[in-house]
């Protein structure tokens, strides 16, 4: 779409929006500007743009997001281990892609208000303390909140974690228990505002049908580090009203958190199974989120008699909270204190530290750090596709999976660090007989390029003139084999190679057998589908 239909779309939402907003503020007759005022710094929400605003320049600045939009530099400002610093401090605001970016953008840019406008500053109120100036709450107070926030996710997440999710969770926990109907209609609005962000960045979409290598789409959330990050505003919330002497409405409250935590998956307990097989336990996932509503909803509205000695019913139902927080803590210590023991290939492309190779049933690192079966499921599995390995970093990682090169044919790696950054691209080219590939994985990097892998020969079916036909992959290119011993080289586009008595073929994206006058086709060219939309 050319930029200037781009720009007439933008003008035509900031009208629609600008006069909408007019028409309104005329029947308010202000009275909602006086209310934000009475919370905010002149009315406006300075803490939740200002962290915004960190986590945006990120993306843009330290990942190199601004030059590299689609892909932008990620490995090294995730969390892989507390034996690296950079990645635990960064890791919480950084993202994998602009997809990522975005959502959590969109859902913070909606619940960041509400929890700053509960912290609010009420003029009149507060004692005349340095934490009681606006300015100091707005500018400094509510960005390290959210600081500390970050830190604490990165810290206490099991494994690898990337993302500003873990405090967008304690957002939506922090505004649940003081206003439960303000988070439920913050979560609707949310899809509102992706909407809005999804017509400024594409006014206009086209979308055509394409081969999808997409695994389950609750697959990849970090459930631990939301909940974990969800259980850190609710107790903070939980803590506020307890100093302000609030009660919420039980009722309100139950039925708020058990929409919440519905509306933000957080019964989306799930497990993986080698390659392709992943377990979602729906019922189990449900059956915790009422759990998880009741103890919200008595945590600040039970009363304070006793039930266990000298607890009382709130002590007891706040500690049943504190209880799995800090279990989770505990088991994230021994968890992202161990160290890289994969051994890369021999094939490996090593760059500054950074070895990254191809492989093929490899252990998962991501999974098999700590070997546990329990309930019929198990930590050993395995995983195939491109994989980056540092252990000055403690980064292990598969980077592209290798249904993504089945499909597509070819992929991207950004390694680096602060400042400096490498891209190494992938690339796979193969042929099929029947429904078998023989195929090669390139790495090139820096001009050069590298065969990381060639599978197995493939035969075909049958015999052809009596012999024994298979298709062989190597360092060297694809090869014919006849009766197990490599006879000749895959003749390129348009050309002929003969074989122990047979003529082999090469015509568009086919290989033929050609015996007498009979031809056979015996392996087709592995099409892509990033190929296909370039024709």
């Amino acid at each position: 779409m050319p930029a200037w239909h781009v720009l007439v779309w933008w003008v035509l939402l900031a009208m629609a929006f600008l006069g909408s907003a007019l028409v309104v503020g005329r029947l308010d007759s202000r009275r909602r500007l006086v209310a934000l005022r009475s919370r905010f710094y002149l009315g406006v929400p300075w803490g939740s743009i200002l962290s915004l605003g960190v986590v945006l320049v990120v993306y843009l600045v330290v990942q190199e997001g601004a030059v590299h939009w689609e892909r932008p530099l990620a490995i090294p400002f995730s969390a892989w281990s507390y034996l690296y610093p950079l990645g635990w401090l960064f890791a919480a605001f950084a993202h994998v892609g602009p997809g990522h970016l975005l959502s959590n953008l969109t859902s913070a840019a909606v619940l960041a208000p509400l929890a700053e406008y509960v912290l609010g500053h009420y003029p009149g109120t507060e004692t005349e303390a340095w934490h009681a100036d606006p300015r100091i709450r707005a500018f400094v107070l509510f960005p390290t909140f959210v600081l500390g926030l970050g830190v604490f996710t990165s810290l206490f997440t099991w494994g690898p974690v990337i993302g500003f999710s873990g405090v967008v969770f304690a957002f939506a926990g922090f505004v649940l228990v003081r206003y439960p109907l303000a988070a439920v209609i913050a979560l609707a609005a949310r899809s509102a505002v992706r909407t809005v962000a999804g017509a400024l960045g594409e006014p206009v979409a086209v979308v055509e049908t394409t081969a999808s290598v997409s695994p389950p789409w609750w697959y990849g959330i970090a459930v631990q580090g939301h909940a974990l990050g969800f259980l850190a505003g609710v107790l903070a919330g939980v803590a506020l009203l307890r100093h302000r002497r609030l009660r919420p409405d039980p009722f309100r409250l139950w039925v708020g958190s058990l929409l919440v935590c519905l509306s933000l998956s957080l019964w989306a307990i799930w497990w993986v199974r080698g390659e392709s097989t992943f377990v979602l336990y729906r019922a189990l996932g449900v059956v915790l989120v009422v759990v998880l509503a009741t103890l919200i909803t008595a945590a600040p509205t039970a009363s304070d008699r006793a039930l266990v000695g000298r607890l009382t019913r709130r002590q007891v139902a706040t500690a049943l909270l504190v209880v799995p927080l800090v279990g989770m803590c505990l088991v994230a210590v021994p968890l992202n204190l161990t160290t890289v023991e994969a051994q890369p290939s021999e094939d490996a492309v090593t760059v500054d530290g950074y070895a990254v190779f191809y492989g093929e049933d490899v252990s998962n690192q991501l999974f098999s750090v700590v070997e546990i079966e329990a309930f019929g499921e198990t930590t050993d599995v395995t995983t195939s596709g491109v994989i980056v390995v540092n252990e000055d970093r403690n980064v292990w990682g598969r980077e592209v999976t290798k249904a993504e090169l089945e499909t597509h044919g070819e992929g991207t790696v950004r390694i680096g660090g602060l400042a400096w950054s490498e891209t190494i691209e992938v690339e796979r080219e193969g042929w099929v007989i029947g429904d078998d590939p023989v195929y090669r994985v390139h790495l090139e990097h820096d001009g050069e390029r590298t065969v990381a892998y060639a599978s197995d020969p493939v035969a075909v079916r049958g015999s052809i003139n009596g012999r024994a036909v298979a298709l062989v992959a190597d360092e060297d290119g694809f090869h014919i084999e006849l009766d197990g011993v490599v006879r000749a080289p895959v003749p390129g586009p348009g050309e002929s190679v003969t074989a122990g008595g047979i003529v082999f073929v090469r015509e568009d994206d086919a290989l033929y057998a050609v015996d007498g006058a009979t031809a056979v086709v015996i392996a087709e060219e592995e099409s892509y589908a990033s190929s296909q939309e370039d024709r």
